[in-house]
C-alpha cells in the first residue's frame, strides 16, 4: 500500500472513529429523568406558588426544584380524576382516546404508552408507588406499584413476582423503593426514566406519626371563601356533596375516636355552625399539609442522593401531581370540577444546565404533554396519534409561534362519589367556559363562565351578562374546534361511558337487584355500591372448607365474604383501613343460606339459615365506587383484607344475590 493510500486509511479511520465517538457521546449524554408524582397536591400547598399558605413553610424541598428551575403557574389537567389522569399521563391522550373515563374499570394496559417507546430507544424504565390503574403495568423492567388506593400505613406493593409488604409509612417506602432500585438495579451508566408516584396526600390525610404529631399544634390560615354560599354558580356547584361542613366525616376524615385530643376537644367545647366548620377546616389541614410536609421531605431525600451519587448534573427532575385539590376554598375538598383549585395542577421542573434558575412559565401545559415532553427530553420519536405538545423548548426558555391558546376539560364521573355533574369546558387563559350536561333542567344543560382575571377565585358566574355574548360565541365556537381538534365524540362522550358501564357500575345506577355465579364479573356489571346498603345471599353446600365466598374492591374500598376456620366473617376496607365482623360460631355441614346485610350507617347482621351469627359495625356506606370488579367464590383482585390460608372457596356456590338500598 502507498503512502497516499495509507494517509487515506488513516483519515477515513479517524473520520469514522470521531463520528462513532460523537454518537457514543450524545447516547451517554441523554439525560436521565426523575418523576415524581403525588395525589391530590393543590398547587395552592407549595410555597413557591403562593397563597394563602405560603408563608407557613410547608415545602422547602420543592421550592429548591422551583428555585433552581422553572414553576408552571397554568399547568392544567384534562379531567380532574385519579386513574383518568395518571391514564392520560402514560398515553398522552385524553380520556374518550385512552378509554378510562373515571376510577372505575379497566385500563387497557395494550396501547400505546410512552415508556414502551423509552425502552425501545435505550432507557430504563422504573414505576415505584402509586398508579391507580388495575391490572400489570408494561413497558417498565421494574415497577412496584401499590394495589388501588394503597395503604398509608404497612403499604403492600404489586410487583411482577408478586406481593411484599413493608413496615412504615407509605411516603418513606415508596422512597426507600425508589433509592434501592436507583442503587441496586438501575444500570446509570446508562440513561433512565424512574417515576416515584407517592400515594399522598390523598384521602383519608395520614401523616406520618413524627409528623403528624407537630402538624396537631398548628392553626393555618382560611381561604377567603370558605363560606361561599354558591350564590353566583349554577346547579352543580349547589348540588355537590364534597363540602367540610357535610360531607367530611368525623371518624373516617377527622380522626375523631374516643380517647383522642380531638374528640376530648368537641365534648369539652360543642362547637356549632361555623365554629365547627373551622375547627373541621383546621383538623383537615392539620393532617393534609402534615401528609404535604412528608412528601416535601422525601423529595429532599431524593434530591440529596442525586446530588451525592453525581447524578444530578445529568438528571432532569420534574416533580406534578395527577390533578388539584381543594383546601376549604368554596368550602369544599376533593376535586373533579373545571374550577382552579382542581383543574389546575403544580408543575415544576429542574435541567442542570438548560432551564435557567428561577424560571416562571405561563404558557398553557397540559397533562396531555407529560408523555410526549419525556420523550423529547430522550431523543425518541413522538408518536403522531397523541394528543399533546412535548414543553421542551417552554423549559429551555423558547415559546413557539404556534403555541396553544386555549384547553380543553371533560369530567365524567357522575353519578358517583361527592355527586359532581358532567361538565365539559374550554380556557383561554383569562375566561373559562363551562358547559354541565346531563342535567335535570330544561334543555339539559347549563353554562357557566368565569373571568379569572378579574375574578380569581370564581364566586361569580358572567354567563348570563349581556356584554359578555361576544365572548361567549368566541369561546364556543373555541370549544367545539377543540371538540374537533380531540376528535372528541359526539354527546360529550357520553353514549360511550354509558355503553361501556351498562348493567352496573357507575352508570347503572338505578339497578339495585343482582344475581352472580361463580366466576369474575367485568367491571361494567359490578354493583355500583356508593352510599347504598347491602343485602347479600349465598347458597352452598357447607362441608368443613373455608375460603372467600364473594369479593369487591381492594384493600382501599371493597368487601368481601368469606369463611375462616368455619365461621363466616364480612370485612370492609374502607379509605384503606378494613374493619370486620366475625361470628364466633361455626357454620353446620350441610345447606347454608349464608345472608348478611349492611346498612347504610355500617350496622352488619350475618344470618346462617335465619339464624343471627353475628351483629356488629363498620364505619358505613361506601364513599368512593371500587377499584376492582365483583368475583364470586374468590377474590381475584387485590385483596380486600388478609385471608390467611381462606383463599379461593373450592366447593360450588349457587348464584350469588345481591340487593341494594339507595
Amino acid at each position: 500500500m502507498t503512502g497516499k493510500a495509507v494517509n487515506r486509511v488513516v483519515l477515513v479511520l479517524t473520520v469514522l472513529s470521531t463520528v462513532f465517538s460523537g454518537v457514543v457521546l450524545r447516547a451517554a449524554q441523554r439525560p436521565n429523568i426523575v418523576w415524581i408524582f403525588s395525589d391530590d397536591h393543590a398547587y395552592q400547598a407549595i410555597g413557591a406558588y403562593g397563597g394563602h399558605l405560603a408563608d407557613e413553610n410547608l415545602t422547602p424541598n420543592l421550592d429548591t426544584i422551583a428555585r433552581e428551575g422553572m414553576l408552571f403557574e397554568r399547568a392544567y389537567v384534562g379531567n380532574s380524576i385519579c386513574a383518568p389522569s395518571r391514564a392520560t399521563l402514560l398515553t398522552g391522550k385524553h380520556s374518550h382516546k385512552n378509554g378510562k373515563f373515571t376510577n372505575g374499570g379497566p385500563f387497557d394496559h395494550d396501547q400505546q404508552q410512552f415508556q414502551k417507546i423509552l425502552r425501545q430507544h435505550g432507557y430504563q424504565t422504573a414505576m415505584i408507588g402509586k398508579i391507580h390503574l388495575s391490572g400489570a403495568m408494561q413497558g417498565f423492567d421494574y415497577w412496584e406499584v401499590l394495589p388501588g388506593q394503597g395503604r398509608y400505613i404497612n403499604p403492600q406493593f404489586i410487583t411482577e413476582k408478586g406481593r411484599n409488604e413493608y413496615e412504615g409509612h407509605s411516603t418513606d417506602i415508596i422512597t426507600d423503593r425508589a433509592l434501592n432500585w436507583l442503587k441496586n438495579g438501575a444500570d446509570t451508566s446508562s440513561p433512565f426514566m424512574l417515576m416515584v408516584h407517592y400515594k399522598a396526600p390523598h384521602r383519608n390525610w395520614q401523616p406520618a406519626e413524627r409528623i403528624a404529631e407537630k402538624f396537631r399544634q398548628r392553626t393555618f390560615p382560611e381561604p377567603d371563601n370558605l363560606f361561599d354560599d354558591y350564590s353566583g354558580r349554577g346547579t352543580a356547584a349547589h348540588k355537590q356533596d364534597m363540602s367540610i361542613e357535610k360531607t367530611m366525616t368525623m371518624r373516617n376524615d377527622l380522626k375523631v375516636v374516643p380517647g383522642s385530643k380531638r374528640a376530648e376537644y368537641l365534648e369539652k367545647h360543642q362547637p356549632e355552625g361555623r365554629n365547627l366548620i373551622r375547627w373541621k377546616y383546621q383538623a383537615y389541614m392539620q393532617d393534609y399539609l402534615g401528609c404535604i410536609a412528608g412528601v416535601d421531605e422525601n423529595v429532599g431525600r431524593i434530591l440529596n442522593y442525586l446530588k451525592e451519587s453525581g447524578l444530578e448534573k445529568n438528571t432532569v427532575v420534574m416533580y406534578s401531581s395527577d390533578q388539584g385539590f381543594y383546601l376549604g376554598e368554596h368550602g369544599w375538598f376533593d376535586k373533579r370540577f373545571m374550577y382552579e383549585e382542581s383543574f389546575r395542577t403544580p408543575l415544576l421542573a429542574r435541567w442542570p444546565g438548560v432551564i435557567k434558575p428561577g424560571q416562571r412559565n405561563r404558557d398553557l401545559v397540559q397533562n396531555i404533554d407529560f408523555a410526549e415532553t419525556f420523550l423529547d427530553i430522550a431523543g425518541a420519536p413522538i408518536p403522531d396519534d397523541m394528543q399533546g405538545r412535548s414543553i421542551v423548548p417552554l423549559l429551555k426558555g423558547d415559546r413557539p409561534d404556534n403555541w396553544r391558546n386555549s384547553l380543553y376539560y371533560h369530567y365524567y364521573e357522575y353519578p358517583a362519589v361527592h355527586s359532581v355533574r358532567r361538565h365539559e369546558g374550554v380556557f383561554n387563559g383569562r375566561y373559562k367556559l363551562i358547559r354541565f350536561y346531563g342535567m335535570d333542567v330544561p334543555g339539559g344543560e347549563e353554562w357557566e363562565l368565569f373571568d379569572v382575571k378579574n375574578d380569581p377565585s370564581e364566586m361569580q358566574s358572567i354567563y348570563h351578562d349581556p356584554e359578555m355574548a361576544g365572548t361567549i360565541q368566541i369561546l364556543k365556537a373555541e370549544l367545539d374546534r377543540l371538540r374537533k381538534l380531540y376528535e372528541v365524540p359526539e354527546n360529550g362522550g357520553l353514549d360511550i361511558v354509558r355503553k361501556r358501564k351498562s348493567g352496573g357500575g357507575s352508570a347503572g345506577k338505578d339497578k339495585l337487584n343482582f344475581s352472580f355465579p361463580k366466576g369474575i364479573v367485568p367491571s361494567a356489571s359490578s354493583p355500583y355500591l356508593v352510599g347504598r346498603a347491602i343485602e347479600l345471599t349465598a347458597k352452598f353446600n357447607y362441608a368443613n372448607k373455608d375460603g372467600v365466598m364473594v369479593a369487591q374492591g381492594g384493600a382501599s374500598h371493597g368487601y368481601a365474604l368469606w369463611i375462616k376456620d368455619g365461621c363466616p366473617q364480612w370485612s370492609i376496607a374502607r379509605d384503606d383501613k378494613v374493619s370486620t365482623v366475625s361470628a364466633n360460631k361455626k357454620l353446620a355441614p350441610g345447606k347454608q343460606i349464608l345472608m348478611v346485610t349492611q346498612t347504610k350507617t355500617g350496622s352488619v347482621t350475618i344470618k346462617s339459615n335465619g339464624n343471627d351469627l353475628a351483629t356488629g359495625k363498620v364505619p358505613g356506606a361506601f364513599i368512593e365506587q371500587p377499584l376492582d370488579s365483583l368475583s364470586v367464590g374468590m377474590d381475584s383482585g387485590s385483596q380486600v383484607t388478609s385471608y390467611g390460608r381462606a383463599k379461593a372457596y373450592p366447593d360450588e356456590l349457587e348464584p350469588v344475590v345481591i340487593r341494594l338500598t339507595k
